[in-house]
């Protein structure tokens, strides 16, 4: 399974934008053209950078936004006990049977 390395691509009305992202602790530290967010787990950090992200295509891109990642495919699967004790940072790919970051994406993506 190949990885793109540490990438997150926002894709605003189907173009794409790609930059680096790591995780601080329960924060997503995300540098994206030339500016860095930071988004704060919560309880669930999936849930918060889906908020996130409707809030960025919302507020600066006025268009619509969404994040290409392994929680946007449709091989990843997260339990809810594992929502709960990861705190909605890891899932399981079921096609690599492999456990994932929210925020890997690899060749084989699929958006549900």
């Amino acid at each position: 399974m190949k990885e793109a390395e540490n990438k997150l691509t926002l894709l605003i009305d189907g173009i794409q934008h790609q930059g680096l992202w790591c995780l601080d602790g329960e924060t997503l530290v995300w540098s994206l053209e030339g500016k860095e967010y930071k988004i704060e787990s919560g309880d669930d950090l999936s849930d918060s950078i889906s908020r996130f992200t409707r809030f960025l295509g919302k507020k600066y891109f006025h268009a619509n936004c969404q994040i290409k990642s392994c929680m946007g495919c449709k091989h990843f699967a997260m339990s809810p006990m594992a929502r709960d004790m990861g705190r909605g940072q890891r899932g399981v790919c079921v096609l690599h049977n492999k456990g994932v970051e929210v925020c890997y994406l690899c060749i084989d993506y699929e958006e549900r």
